[in-house]
């Protein structure tokens, strides 16, 4: 498996303080450790307010504000529409996903999730950006 670029910012958003144990952990095993974490949409958009970030893992089921009202701010916003956003949540009903696809998500995974999966997914997702760009 291809190693991500260690230089990349990540906003973690999860209200579960051990799933973001967990998936800074899979991040550092990468050499990935600058991640901002934030427990809901609320405290998300106040990160990105004042940090730039390359990619997004958000969770969908959070309090304030959820996973996918924080995507649609994030893809109305000009000034954060570009950043790339993996959707990762327990929540596996089609209709969810493909609104959350409709939205322009990168990527939807559905926990649980093992290292290996999740940074494939993170290394695809960062990878067609580097392709864009």
């Amino acid at each position: 498996m291809e190693k991500p670029n260690a230089e990349l910012k990540i906003l973690l958003v999860d209200d579960s303080l051990s799933m973001r144990r967990i998936i800074v952990k899979f991040l550092a095993n990468n050499g990935i450790t600058q991640v901002l974490e934030a427990g809901d949409g609320v405290e998300a958009l106040a990160a990105i307010a004042s940090t730039r970030v390359d990619l997004i893992v958000s969770d969908l089921n959070m309090p304030r504000m959820n996973g996918m009202a924080f995507l649609e701010q994030i893809k109305a916003n000009p000034h954060t529409r570009d950043i790339r956003f993996i959707m990762l949540t327990v929540e596996a009903i089609q209709k969810t996903m493909n609104k959350a696809l409709s939205l322009g998500v990168d990527s939807y995974i559905v926990k649980p999730v093992t290292e290996k999966i999740f940074m494939e997914e993170l290394i695809r997702v960062v990878g067609d950006a580097s392709k864009e760009g």
